[in-house]
């Protein structure tokens, strides 16, 4: 503003030495002034400053957003949408969004900028973000960078991939790639040599979607990639291929190293780690607690196709090398497959399979969770086993669960079990009977785990 610096002046070295210049103000402030002095000056310029701005002019206006077709949920689900943006059971956030969408219902738009911000910083929750802003999701992301995550909802032609933004050009391949991977993967080619590496990397993740034998010959060449991470990621990739000369390299390196003979496995561990096994992905320097030689094994072991190998494997004894490192590498290459019938035996036989029982336990089919977890807990923690099931549980395990939480007592060694459960348990058990059992004032997780089911219960009856 014209004048304030020569008042900030005759502040700062006296009236005496720097005589103010009212006559610089701005006329109405000249005016308002009359006989007053500096300090007046001062507080009237201050005033100026905050509040007497001229209106701006040639802006051109923000274009309105597009609207959402879906129609709106009752107010009462509205108002617990509110209460979960201002810090109440947020936990539940993400699930009222899902259940919202599967109901067909939309979200309201004055709040689309509080989940935004929600989901700024947790990426669990930004495609839930993206697909409740629908049409507004571009608009949104064009007002504020912090937001730019919600660009991923513009997939529409081909112009994202080629000058897009790093984010809509990994939801164009996403895309791209779950409607037409043999396209997706052309795409890929094309833009691969003058990619930088976190975006080789980003991309090739991508791939793991609809993989097949006809991503080999590219997955080949990216092993040969100057990033480690993108070599690393390539072979996990190839790993998972089934037929692939990947695999037939790792079962043949395998089988180099080890013979079975009158129900013993012989293991004769490798000597050296070769260029090509480096290429290949097996890391040379070992884990903690494992020698050099049985840590580039388990790695081939749990590399090569569970095929290359017998369950009843499982039941011989091992010379050579601790019976651990093959367990840890079937183990790791049971989880790789999914296959059922391997983590089911590696299971039943009280395998060592290197903190992988949970992982395990995912692989096989839901009704089989109850059984395994009652055969599995006298050697594995209850909550460890349950905590990384996917959720919601089947509704006999989340009844089983909830069964026991209602018989135990007040110990705090059950409120981390209590946690996980409030959130898994299905929509069908959430009216079991330890909601309508009284808890005392000391029960603290008891009574935020029975708080929770019924938020959840009356959550889902509101969006019905």
């Amino acid at each position: 503003m014209r004048g304030w610096d020569g008042l900030v002046s005759s502040a700062l070295l006296g009236t005496e030495r720097r005589p103010p210049h009212f006559e610089e103000l701005p006329p109405q402030l000249q005016e308002q002034l009359g006989e007053g002095g500096l300090l007046d000056a001062a507080a009237l310029a201050t005033l100026y400053k905050r509040a007497g701005r001229k209106p701006l002019e040639g802006l051109t206006p923000i274009p309105a957003a597009q609207g959402d077709d879906r129609p709106l949920p009752r107010p009462a689900a509205i108002r617990r949408l509110a209460a979960m943006l201002t810090g109440f059971q947020t936990a539940a956030l993400g699930e009222w969004l899902r259940v919202a969408d599967s109901k067909g219902w939309g979200v309201p738009p004055e709040h689309l900028p509080a989940l935004a911000d929600y989901a700024r910083g947790r990426a669990e929750y930004r495609p839930l973000v993206v697909k409740a802003a629908g049409r507004r999701a571009s608009w949104l992301a064009d007002l504020n960078p912090d937001w730019r995550f919600l660009h991923a909802a513009v997939v529409e032609g081909n112009e994202h991939w080629t000058h897009g933004n790093p984010t809509q050009r990994r939801s164009w391949l996403r895309a791209r790639r779950h409607d037409d991977p043999a396209g997706a993967l052309e795409a890929l080619r094309e833009v691969w040599p003058t990619e930088p590496a976190p975006a080789r990397l980003d991309f090739l993740h991508l791939l793991a979607d609809n993989l097949s034998i006809g991503d080999e010959e590219f997955l080949e060449q990216a092993l040969d990639d100057r990033a480690k991470d993108v070599r690393r990621a390539a072979a996990g990739l190839l790993a998972r291929i089934p037929g692939s000369q990947y695999g037939q390299r790792m079962a043949q390196r395998v089988w180099s190293h080890l013979t079975v003979s009158q129900g013993v496995i012989a293991v004769d561990l490798p000597a050296r780690l070769t260029k090509a096994m480096e290429r290949d992905g097996i890391e040379p320097d070992p884990q903690e607690g494992i020698g050099k030689r049985a840590w580039w094994f388990r790695q081939l072991v749990a590399a090569a196709p569970l095929s290359t190998f017998e369950l009843s494997h499982l039941q011989l004894d091992v010379e050579g090398c601790s019976p651990e490192v093959l367990q840890v590498g079937w183990a790791q290459a049971a989880v790789r497959e999914g296959s059922a019938e391997w983590a089911r035996a590696l299971l039943q036989a009280g395998a060592k399979t290197g903190n992988r029982v949970a992982e395990l336990l995912r692989v096989l089919p839901p009704e089989e969770w109850v059984p395994a977890i009652e055969m599995l807990r006298n050697r594995v923690d209850l909550t460890d086993l349950v905590g990384g099931l996917p959720v919601p549980w089947p509704a006999t395990l989340a009844t089983s669960i909830l069964d026991q939480l209602a018989k135990v007592g007040t110990a705090r060694s059950w409120a981390r079990l209590a946690s996980i459960a409030a959130r898994a348990v299905p929509a069908e058990v959430l009216d079991h009977p330890i909601t309508r059992e009284p808890t005392g004032e000391e029960d603290t997780w008891r009574r935020r785990l029975v708080e929770t089911l019924i938020f959840r219960r009356e959550m889902y009856e509101e969006l019905s």
